[in-house]
């Protein structure tokens, strides 16, 4: 299908997209583990913003089951996406997900709530790194 929206057609949608959901910014972003997800894939700029779901739980030190709630969630807010689908026996398999790139001023509103109201970037940063503490601890 071929997209027939100018750019300024375009932005505008984006716009439209914030101001219907930034009454729920705060319910996005209070949440450490869509904060922490959200942070990883903007800082994954170099695989296209986009990690598997077994990375962010393992970075997170999270369940799996988790981790897809908290994406299914913020797909639902069109922040991220699916990025690549694998087969599972008779089922597709959501992989890897990565940030909804067709609303980058989206994605940027949220991200500079998250750091305004609720997380530093050292938060952030050490939500993000829960297994990486668990296993020093370990040793």
């Amino acid at each position: 299908m071929i997209n027939l929206l100018s750019a300024s057609e375009k932005e505008e949608n984006e716009e439209k997209i914030i101001e219907l959901i930034r009454p729920e910014f705060n319910y996005i972003c209070y949440n450490p583990v869509r904060a922490g997800i959200l942070h990883l894939l903007i800082k994954n700029r170099e695989v296209g913003h986009a990690l598997s779901v077994e990375e962010i739980a393992k970075k997170l030190g999270k369940r799996h089951s988790v981790i897809i709630h908290h994406l299914e969630k913020l797909n639902e807010w069109k922040v991220v996406r699916v990025v690549k689908t694998v087969k599972h026996g008779d089922k597709e398999r959501r992989k890897i997900w990565g940030l909804n790139l067709k609303y980058p001023n989206l994605i940027k509103e949220v991200y500079k709530h998250t750091l305004k109201f609720f997380y530093t970037q050292q938060e952030l940063e050490e939500i993000c790194s829960v297994n990486i503490n668990l296993r020093k601890a370990k040793k």
